[in-house]
């Protein structure tokens, strides 16, 4: 016959058991929830960011036809100016690579340093 001592012990070591399976049981359980939580989330947020980029597309496509509709009131030809806009920004990114490739050291300390200032701007 098992004696008192022993019997407690299996009970308390069954008990322990039952403990820690409840306890892994619950673990699963909230990491799953937590899982679904943070997948619905995710699909929140995607949704939302998506509804704000369309809502800032649609803005700045209306504020960019009412630009170019008082432009061409004002005589101005804005297909004109989309043109030279371009040719500059070609020019300025040619001249850009060109001095990259002959100073590159410089080019990587004025990076840097530009990197530095927003940096700070942004902190504050």
């Amino acid at each position: 016959m098992a004696t008192p001592t022993a019997s407690v012990k299996n009970e308390a070591a069954s008990a322990a058991k039952r403990a820690k399976d409840e306890i892994e049981t619950g673990a699963e359980q909230v990491a799953t929830k937590a899982r679904s939580t943070a997948r619905a989330a995710a699909r929140s947020v995607r949704r939302e960011a998506g509804e704000i980029e369309a809502s800032l597309t649609r803005g700045a496509e209306e504020l960019a036809e009412t630009v170019s509709g008082r432009l061409r009131s004002a005589g101005v030809d804005t297909d004109k100016l989309v043109e030279v806009a371009r040719e500059q920004a070609t020019d300025l990114q040619k001249l850009i690579e060109d001095e990259i490739r002959e100073r590159p050291l410089r080019a990587l300390g004025v990076a840097a340093a530009i990197g530095l200032f927003v940096g700070f701007l942004s902190a504050r």
